[in-house]
């Protein structure tokens, strides 16, 4: 261990992590006593208490911090049933597949139609599972959003399949399971994901009766409706997008706060109409 200096007494310096995220913040370490401040640029708390969840989403004081965030900004009821650290913590579940997911591109016309020829290829290979509804999400779906080139799929079943039984079927179309979707933890999510670079789809499926499955609908048509609402559902993800040094999962769990916000207005006009 290398001795320092830290005030009148010496403290054993712990050897800065190679792994950024696990170093604590030089603001945070500032406000500690001197006693703890031989762990600067260092693990964040010992690795036996260190989840291996939290290791890998940048650990516990990571998720605290985007907890107290998060309670600063969204009012009481607002995310229904589901607490702030509950909404938090799945989302530090969510594993979505280690690809370059940061580069966008205008809206393009040929997607609609991918979808078509993806909706049938879904159809087919679920003859007989009460398929109620195949739906195209996400930014996508709504003509004049720019997006990422992948494509998100809503599939809703009558009674909800097996996750093994998912799995199996959608994987003889290429595609691969990836657990809980960040939707719901009543969606799991598969990814088929294009090659060089190429066009990626994501089948997130549930069962018809989830209401989160009405509520993804409704945003949708609500931002294809209203180019006001599109517009300003474009600036804050960008906004939110440009935040330094973030995680995706903090991007998506705030990201996530601004969409149940537009899903309570679409919901309010979908009821009106």
């Amino acid at each position: 261990m290398v001795e320092q200096a830290v005030g009148a007494s010496v403290f054993p310096q712990v050897p800065a992590h190679r792994d950024h995220r696990f170093r604590l913040q030089p603001a945070t370490v500032s406000g500690f006593p001197d006693h703890r401040r031989r762990y600067d640029n260092a693990w964040a708390m010992p690795r036996a208490v260190v989840s291996s969840q939290a290791r890998e989403t940048g650990g516990a004081l990571q998720l605290a911090r985007v907890i107290r965030r998060l309670k600063e900004q969204v009012l009481p009821g607002e995310l229904g049933a589901e607490t702030v650290e509950h909404l938090v913590r799945r989302y530090s579940r969510v594993r979505p597949p280690a690809l370059e997911l940061d580069v966008q591109s205008r809206y393009d016309a040929g997607w609609p139609q991918a979808f078509e020829d993806e909706r049938g290829r879904l159809l087919e290979a679920l003859v007989g599972e009460d398929v109620v509804g195949i739906e195209h999400i996400g930014s996508t779906s709504i003509a004049g959003l720019p997006s990422k080139n992948i494509l998100d799929i809503a599939v809703a079943t009558g009674a909800s399949l097996p996750a093994e039984r998912q799995s199996r079927i959608l994987a003889g179309l290429g595609y691969q399971a990836y657990g809980e979707s960040p939707i719901d933890a009543g969606f799991s999510w598969h990814w088929r994901i294009g090659q060089d670079g190429g066009r990626s789809f994501v089948v997130h499926t549930c069962a018809a009766d989830n209401p989160r499955f009405a509520d993804i609908l409704n945003f949708r048509d609500f931002l294809r409706a209203f180019p006001e609402e599109r517009q300003g559902y474009l600036d804050l993800k960008q906004a939110l997008a440009a935040v330094p040094g973030q995680t995706w999962m903090e991007y998506s769990v705030f990201k996530k706060v601004l969409v149940v916000r537009i899903t309570a207005r679409a919901n309010a006009w979908r009821m009106r109409n």
